[in-house]
């Protein structure tokens, strides 16, 4: 059973440029000078609620847990990728949580060099070429080092000119799968103070943005880069279908899952200037396509379902039951560079039956069972889906019956002892 769901977070930006983040807030000032709070970029962040749900995939609260990164050109005339980051480079944006604010150091101010300042009086000082900020914007914000092998391996460095980018390498380690996204505009628009307006298509950059009026917020909309892959489990007792109810003194519990899924690639570079709306620009030419082989056991499943090894059923989990339930670990799952053709992933999972019977010397039966099966994705792995493995485990009680089979007729002897005579 596969399961898709989008999700989007919005984060919001005032007309001092706010930026919004969470991490490592004690580098950050708590304040911005009285005579400042007008002018200074200062950002302000709205995530909206989805119905996406699980803790570990990026939301309000992972995103004041991890903060987002930015990067910003300011450019006369207009972005035009010749220059290098010359006004933000992988900015931290954090969340005070003391203040309940979104804060970043050092603090920036809207260029003011405009051709028109929308005064009808004369009014305002004007320069000969307006000036404007591009803003791209990515979560959770890191700072990768060059040793990094999976996740977020790299931010394109400072001193390279045109589009930023962020570097992906999938990982078949849990702990490395991050929920990456991108920051876009939300589609509003709002004054700026030549007389103009600020306009930028819903789900494509902030591009070439002048002063704004005072309190003006720029509102970024975040987008998964990424497709996501998840694994729940389901007992099917006796029935035809899932559900059922299984007897007392019995316990399902799962000890490994592989994952099998040909044709993917390992590595991508995501553009953050995406040309088209609400899409991930990537580029997959350093990528080698490869048939990902994702192992599960150990602490990287589930406590509820994690096989305890040799035991009577008092000492295994909860186990997998007639309700649906996660297999891998809290917040864990693996994120997929987005690939859309048809995908044949191929399941085998090492699972074990504990039935408790004092007659055994041991006290208990534990049946060892390795089974697999290939589910096809039909339009293999777009990005923004979250897609779920559902596995249903049949078990039906070994019944037991018996009869007597009828006696067969043998041969019957007359004889006489002793013979009578007359």
């Amino acid at each position: 059973m596969i399961s898709l769901m989008k999700k989007t977070v919005i984060l919001a930006a005032a007309a001092a440029m706010v930026l919004a983040g969470c991490a490592k807030v004690d580098t950050v000032p708590t304040s911005t000078p009285a005579n400042q709070k007008d002018l200074a970029m200062d950002f302000g962040v709205y995530v909206a609620q989805t119905k996406a749900g699980s803790a570990g995939e990026m939301n309000d609260a992972k995103l004041k847990a991890t903060g987002f990164g930015v990067i910003a050109f300011e450019q006369a005339g207009g972005y035009d990728k010749s220059i290098k980051p010359n006004f933000m480079y992988n900015q931290e944006v954090a969340y005070n949580t003391t203040a309940s604010k979104w804060e970043y150091h050092p603090i920036k101010y809207w260029p003011n060099q405009l051709t028109d300042n929308g005064a009808t009086d004369g009014s305002g000082a004007l320069s000969a070429d307006a000036h404007k900020v591009s803003f791209f914007a990515y979560a959770p914000y890191c700072e990768p080092g060059a040793s990094e092998t999976a996740g977020i391996t790299a931010i394109s460095p400072a001193s390279t000119a045109g589009d930023p980018t962020v570097t992906y390498a999938v990982s078949d380690d849990l702990d490395k799968n991050v929920d990456l996204v991108w920051g876009t505009s939300n589609g509003a628009t709002w004054n700026n103070v030549a007389g103009g307006t600020n306009t930028c298509a819903e789900g494509l950059p902030y591009i070439d943005l002048q002063k704004p009026a005072i309190n003006t917020k720029v509102n970024f909309k975040f987008y998964h880069a990424l497709a996501q892959l998840n694994l729940t489990a389901q007992m099917s007792y006796n029935i035809i279908g899932a559900g059922g109810t299984a007897q007392d003194g019995v316990k399902i519990t799962i000890a490994q899952v592989e994952l099998l899924v040909p044709g993917m690639y390992d590595k991508g570079v995501l553009n953050l200037n995406n040309t088209e709306a609400k899409k991930p620009l990537w580029d997959f030419d350093d990528a080698t396509d490869t048939d990902l082989d994702l192992v599960v056991n150990g602490t990287k499943l589930h406590e509820n379902v994690l096989d305890a090894g040799a035991g009577k059923v008092a000492t295994q989990p909860a186990g997998v039951i007639a309700t649906e339930g996660p297999v891998l670990a809290t917040n864990k799952y693996f994120t997929l560079l987005p690939r859309e053709v048809s995908t044949d992933v191929t399941v085998k999972v090492t699972y074990y039956v504990t039935t408790d019977d004092d007659h055994l010397d041991d006290g208990y039966s534990r049946v060892e069972n390795i089974i697999s099966k290939t589910i096809n994705f039909p339009n293999g792995f777009k990005a923004g889906t979250k897609n779920n493995i559902k596995m249903i485990l049949g078990l039906s009680e070994v019944a037991l019956s018996g009869e007597v089979v009828d006696w067969e007729t043998g041969t019957n002897l007359e004889n006489y002892w002793p013979k009578n005579v007359e």
